[in-house]
């Protein structure tokens, strides 16, 4: 439990940090944070998953995108720039008279309201140019464009319309709009300057905002706003390659026509765009500049933009932020519960369970944006769960892996490998061992070759290891298949343990059972030598059952995972009494296995400690055969 304990402890402070980091992304500026560690980056993640939902298995999703009634654009596009001097129409920039002559064209082609995408800031050096364009505004109801500046202490400046023009206009807009992390993505509908400076206590309207109000004659209500802005939702701009190879767009928000066209074809045609509809002219001409930069392709003509707030707020098409205190519970809660799941699975199990958690969140956040247009945080909350999934995952490994090392170190050559395979199955290895000594009723196995030092005189070192080692093999095979624990090699004697680490009722039969496979092997390998002209042995064999202390003992730089105790010693006691070929059990293990074995009582021996002599039994063979031992 200690181990599980520290093991839950640290994966909740590694998903702690994991946590902090996201949290310090989720609060960092815009401007000075990596783009795809801030919000603005996290914004424009949702937008291209919007326009790629299928990537996401999204099916249906409503599209957004769709020609908007309400709207018709007029566009100062490249042609229309250069002019045409067949239609009497001059180079861009163009005498404002021209201005005054389009709008009485839409006048009568019914357009039912004019904004202007095209900042006028001065009064023009030719007062009848003025003159003319604001006869065409007062004919034809228009909003007029301007430009707006933070000064200190959050003052607002303004660049206003031309004095000449202002007045005829029947509302003026601002376009001015920032770039947190170099995108677009919303703007303050309305502003309230405040008390001081030369502006105070206006309410200064976008030119979305300013268009709608006097489309609908009604002042705007219950519009979602993130960091004081309506958060702009950008269009699926279409590009399309020319002969000429430059990139033609389409947009999908409404009707269009160029200035050129726009003042040459017959008003009954221009009616077809223009009628009943608000108008937004405004440049897409390359050499104007007029462009912000948005999630659709990066280099968005901001007419195009002014259009899609205006269609926005006229079908209330807003994306809506998740509170703040949202966010944060998701970016806090879900890595510390990544930190759980890794602290109580496997760490293949927990990782795989984590990166399950990670993918259905991104789905999630994905969707609910793609459907309800709800912006939940998805950068921060995934990063955080990766990162804690990484962080968690890797202690984890790091930790098993050593605890791996450490019980092959310590049992691999000492027990089979489904005992190894057991032990390493557990959630800490360490807790399964008893490290640090546990009582425990085992049963000890001890053999011993009789004549082994006379034998050895006689042969070669060589030819000593060689017949030792697959005496060996052939015993700690019988020994494994039985569960035993091979505790060590004394020379030529083997203790072994069943069973180590863990213990079976049936353990004295396993060790009995063992202890008689064994000796009617070392028979047919005492033939098979004999055949080869090498030295036959017989080996005599203890076992003993009994309450034993196991565990590590030794120095910290020199561990040993072993049994002590009397009955350690009553079963070395035991293999030293047994001639060759003989099994001898104590009473302790034959009350254990009486049904299994017929035995031939011994003289009672006597063991070091014990005032009475023990009880000893010889195992003649498993009850109903012939004898089994030689």
């Amino acid at each position: 439990m200690k181990a599980r304990a520290r093991t839950l402890v640290v994966a909740l402070a590694l998903s702690a940090i994991a946590v902090a980091i996201g949290l310090v992304a989720y609060f960092a500026d815009p401007t000075a944070a990596p783009f795809y560690v801030s919000r603005v980056g996290d914004y424009v993640l949702h937008q291209n998953a919007l326009e790629n939902p299928g990537a996401f298995g999204l099916q249906n999703v409503p599209d957004r995108a769709q020609p908007s009634d309400a709207l018709a654009l007029i566009l100062l596009d490249d042609p229309s720039a250069h002019g045409d001097p067949a239609i009497g129409l001059p180079p861009f920039p163009y005498p404002r008279s021209v201005y005054g002559t389009l709008l009485a064209r839409l006048h009568k082609a019914g357009a039912k309201l004019v904004v202007f995408d095209i900042n006028f800031l001065e009064n023009s050096v030719e007062p009848a140019q003025d003159a003319a364009f604001a006869a065409g505004m007062r004919v034809m109801p228009t909003v007029l464009s301007y430009d707006i500046t933070t000064a200190g202490e959050g003052q607002i400046g303004e660049s206003p319309a031309a004095p000449d023009l202002k007045p005829a206009a029947v509302a003026l807009g601002y376009t001015t709009i920032d770039l947190p992390g170099g995108y677009f993505i919303g703007q303050p509908p309305v502003i309230t300057t405040g008390a001081g400076g030369t502006h105070a206590r206006e309410r200064l309207t976008s030119l979305s905002a300013a268009a709608v109000e006097r489309f609908t004659g009604k002042p705007l209500r219950d519009v979602p706003l993130y960091g004081g802005a309506m958060i702009f939702l950008p269009l699926h701009v279409r590009q399309t390659q020319t002969a000429a190879g430059t990139a033609d767009r389409g947009i999908p928000i409404a009707q269009h026509e160029s200035i050129r066209d726009a003042m040459s074809v017959p008003v009954a045609d221009l009616a077809t765009l223009v009628k009943g509809r608000i108008v937004v002219i405004g440049a897409t001409a390359e050499g104007l500049g007029d462009f912000a930069p948005t999630s659709d392709d990066g280099h968005f003509p901001g007419v195009f933009a002014h259009a899609r707030m205006i269609d926005q707020l006229l079908t209330r098409t807003f994306v809506t932020a998740a509170p703040p205190w949202l966010d944060v519970l998701l970016i806090v809660a879900l890595p510390f519960l990544i930190g759980l799941a890794l602290a109580n699975f496997r760490p293949l199990a927990g990782a795989l369970v984590s990166l399950a958690a990670t993918v259905v969140y991104v789905e999630i956040a994905v969707a609910v944006y793609a459907y309800r247009l709800f912006w939940l945080d998805l950068i921060h909350v995934a990063g955080a769960m990766l990162l804690a999934t990484l962080l968690v995952g890797l202690y984890r490994t790091v930790t098993e892996n050593s605890q791996r090392r450490m019980v092959t170190e310590m049992f691999g050559m000492h027990v089979s490998p489904a005992i190894v395979s057991e032990i390493l199955k557990t959630e800490d290895p360490r807790d399964a061992l008893h490290l640090q000594g546990n009582r425990v009723k085992a049963t000890i196995f001890y053999s011993d070759i009789r004549g082994f030092t006379a034998m050895s005189e006689t042969m070669t070192p060589e030819e000593i290891y060689g017949q030792l080692n697959e005496y060996f093999d052939a015993m700690c095979d019988v020994i494994f298949r039985y569960g035993g624990y091979v505790d060590k090699f004394i020379g030529d004697c083997i203790m072994a343990v069943y069973s180590a680490p863990f213990q079976t009722p049936d353990d004295p039969v396993k060790a009995v059972r063992a202890a008689i496979e064994q000796q009617i092997l070392i028979g047919e390998l005492s033939k098979k030598w004999r055949a080869q002209g090498k030295r036959a042995f017989t080996v005599g064999m203890g076992i003993n059952t009994g309450d034993v202390v196991m565990g590590n003992l030794g120095a910290t730089s020199r561990m040993n995972y072993t049994v002590i105790g009397d009955n350690v010693n009553i079963a070395a006691r035991l293999y030293n009494v047994a001639k060759g070929g003989e099994i001898v059990i104590s009473q302790a293990t034959y009350d254990e296995v009486r049904d299994l074995v017929d035995v031939v009582e011994m003289e009672p021996v006597m063991v070091k400690g014990k005032a009475e002599p023990l009880r000893v039994y010889n195992v003649a063979g498993l009850k109903g055969s012939a004898p089994s031992t030689p």
